[in-house]
């Protein structure tokens, strides 16, 4: 326990604080913001579907998970439903996170690997930089894969700066480190993990007592389970003990988990004793439970057991990415913290599993499109169901207008911000939108309530009745459906490509498919 501070606050007399009390009084101006977010994490991967209140919610079966905290977490706030990835891969959707813009005009089109040149510029103005300028302490922990990667380190992953020996080295295929300067989105507290190991990350930080004493750039392995290791960061920097953060002010908490991700494809993928309690003995029909799953010709998955023990093993590790995020919504409760603090959970996409034959993500299929959002804001939000259809272009300024720096938005964004509507349950000034947008590369859609439509790159199209049919099992036909719902479909798309500035409204591809405003 550090020693007790004085501190005059609000003209109130000279008073002994614990450092809890000052964290709590020093920040009622504006609210400490976290932003929790695993990768990979789908939507029905919560417990909370499965108990008898919420069952219906979704109107498809939830996951066989075991999600204490997170269940707990979505009882205190608001749960979002209709929440869409946009475009569900990693950067794309970290890229509309940090900027508010579409993938179109943002850098980030698709991933960020060795010999590509994805990367968010470093002029465009993040969210992190419009908190960092409104006075808060910012502190970014996890994953990040938004930066050019490139060959800029040494063979033993640590960082150069140069291509030219002994840099010329990749520290990762898939992702990279990112060095001191706009690439950190004026994130002050940096602690970044990256490499898709479980047990084994690397590590790099600008806080040297975290990474064995090593400088800056230079790369460190835990070698111990990735979220354990952040959330020990998580709670030291909200404990606050040895001065990470000035406690005068709020403070911005972004933590990405890298699992779910795969790997999951061996028991050593997770922990083996989280494994062997929930999942070792069930059946593959007690495990693979959506309708939808298959296998088989015709998929890419030709062994049903090896995927019964990849959905086993990714479940475990959502249960144990479940137990570190509860440590750190205990620590929070601890620290006094919890009634100041805007606390968000969601994942960038989700995971197929199976599903439709399919692994991973970046389709527009349910299973990889839509995410958790849960959005906890005590004595502003009462504990709710929400069906806001909203997308990852969407969430920054949304935050920041529940935040009340709405005025502090960059011109650049061009996502919604839906705060109001959240705050006073009424969406008057600006209603709900009636459909979200699915953007990749070749192919492009929109997901309203009832109907998810995809218009390919060859011209084909995929029409699902979500309603009647909602693991979209059953392809339709544009005239298998009422012709005003087909046209608003094709106006809709028309709409989010105007919108999100792509080459495909500019160009006015497939436009049988496909209504563009006029103007």
């Amino acid at each position: 326990m550090k020693p007790a501070l004085h501190k005059t606050i609000w003209k109130l007399p000279a008073i002994l604080f614990t450092g809890t009390c000052l964290q709590a009084l020093g920040q009622e101006q504006h609210p400490n913001l976290v932003y929790i977010f695993p990768d990979q994490y789908r939507l029905n991967a919560l417990s909370l579907w499965s108990q008898p209140e919420f069952r219906n919610v979704l109107n498809t079966v939830g996951d066989p998970v075991h999600t204490p905290n997170l269940d707990r977490l979505a009882k205190q706030g608001a749960v979002f439903t209709q929440a869409c990835s946009t475009c569900p891969l990693s950067s794309p959707h970290r890229a509309m996170l940090m900027t508010g813009m579409y993938p179109s005009k943002n850098g980030v089109q698709g991933n960020c690997y060795r010999g590509n040149e994805n990367g968010i510029p470093d002029s465009i103005i993040c969210f992190t930089d419009v908190l960092a300028a409104a006075g808060y302490e910012t502190a970014y922990i996890g994953k990040t894969h938004w930066h050019r990667t490139e060959a800029l380190f040494d063979k033993e992953g640590n960082y150069i700066g140069s291509t030219q020996e002994p840099g010329g080295h990749y520290t990762y295929n898939y992702d990279t480190y990112i060095p001191q300067g706009r690439g950190r989105k004026s994130n002050k507290f940096w602690f970044q993990q990256l490499r898709d190991r479980h047990f084994n990350a690397a590590a790099y930080s600008n806080r040297p007592e975290l990474v064995g004493g090593k400088k800056d750039g230079e790369v460190y392995y835990y070698r111990r389970f990735t979220p354990e290791v952040e959330a020990d960061v998580v709670i030291s920097y909200l404990r606050n003990r040895e001065g990470q953060r000035d406690s005068s002010k709020p403070f911005s908490l972004f933590w990405s988990l890298n699992p779910p991700h795969t790997p999951y494809s061996r028991i050593t993928d997770c922990k083996e004793e989280v494994f062997n309690r929930y999942y070792k003995d069930l059946k593959q029909e007690e495990v693979l439970l959506r309708p939808n799953v298959k296998y088989g010709e015709g998929t890419s998955i030709k062994n049903p057991e090896q995927l019964t023990l990849n959905a086993k093993i990714y479940f475990s590790l959502i249960k144990s990415v479940d137990e570190e995020i509860g440590r750190v919504l205990k620590t929070l409760d601890e620290e006094g913290l919890s009634q100041n603090t805007l606390l968000i959970f969601a994942s960038d996409h989700g995971e197929m599993m199976g599903s439709h034959g399919r692994m991973a993500k970046s389709v527009i299929y349910d299973e990889s499109f839509r995410i958790p959002f849960i959005i906890r804001y005590p004595g502003k939000i009462e504990p709710q169901i929400n069906d806001l259809m909203f997308g990852a272009p969407d969430i920054m300024p949304t935050i920041l207008g529940m935040m009340g720096l709405s005025d502090k938005l960059p011109k650049t964004v061009k996502g919604t911000d839906y705060s109001e509507g959240i705050l006073t349950g009424k969406f008057t000034k600006t209603p709900k939108p009636v459909s979200a947008f699915f953007f990749s590369k070749s192919e492009k859609g929109v997901r309203t309530g009832q109907y998810t439509y995809l218009v390919q790159k060859d011209g084909n199209y995929l029409l699902f009745d979500n309603q009647k049919d909602p693991y979209q099992l059953t392809p339709l036909n544009l005239t298998n459906i009422p012709a005003e719902d087909a046209d608003l479909l094709k106006a809709e798309l028309g709409k989010w490509l105007k919108v999100s500035e792509d080459d495909w409204e500019k160009e006015k591809k497939f436009p049988k498919m496909i209504t563009y405003p006029e103007k």
